[in-house]
């Protein structure tokens, strides 16, 4: 007697995005080219914070010696700064909102080639993210097998090899 395909039991795999975002050397990977591209920018953008703080300690202190005329310039002066200040802490949350969503973007598209794998070679019919459902028994948790793939990829990935290479060089 032959089982059809509607009488076979459906598979069901769960995968936890969080511990995959917390664990995965990809997203680790992908947070520590964020930090390292936007790291000049916010160095720029406080020491703009702290001048800004000094000049404007320094009219609070002098405003009683100061002519009116200069009071004024200088107040237009901090005004400008506080506003330059401003598009700048915009521009750079935004740049960085940006490029966080290109940088999940690739995350995603590697994690999901990876459950392909998995559900493909573990017979799986549907994979949900745990979020999706109310109780998950371990037993349907491919979260493990999943990180565990990611971490081989990540190990012999052409930019781990190139990195590598330089830290064997430089020892």
């Amino acid at each position: 007697m032959a089982v059809t395909a509607d009488e076979l039991p459906t598979r069901i795999g769960v995968l936890d995005w969080q511990l995959l975002l917390s664990k995965s050397p990809q997203a680790e990977d992908a947070g520590k080219r964020l930090e390292k591209e936007f790291q000049a920018p916010k160095d720029k953008f406080v020491n703009k914070q702290k001048e800004f703080q000094t000049k404007r300690e320094k009219m609070q202190r002098d405003a009683d010696v100061m002519s009116l005329a200069e009071r004024g310039k200088k107040e237009k002066e901090l005004a400008k700064m506080e506003q330059d200040l401003r598009r700048m802490d915009e521009e750079l949350r935004s740049d960085y909102a940006t490029r966080h969503r290109e940088e999940m973007d690739l995350f995603i598209k590697e994690v999901k080639d990876v459950v392909d794998k998995v559900a493909e070679e573990y017979k799986y019919d549907l994979v949900l993210s745990q979020e999706a459902a109310l109780y998950v028994a371990e037993r349907i948790d491919i979260t493990g097998k999943v990180l565990e793939r990611l971490e081989k990829t990540a190990k012999s990935s052409p930019a781990k090899k190139a990195e590598a290479t330089k830290s064997d060089k430089k020892s």
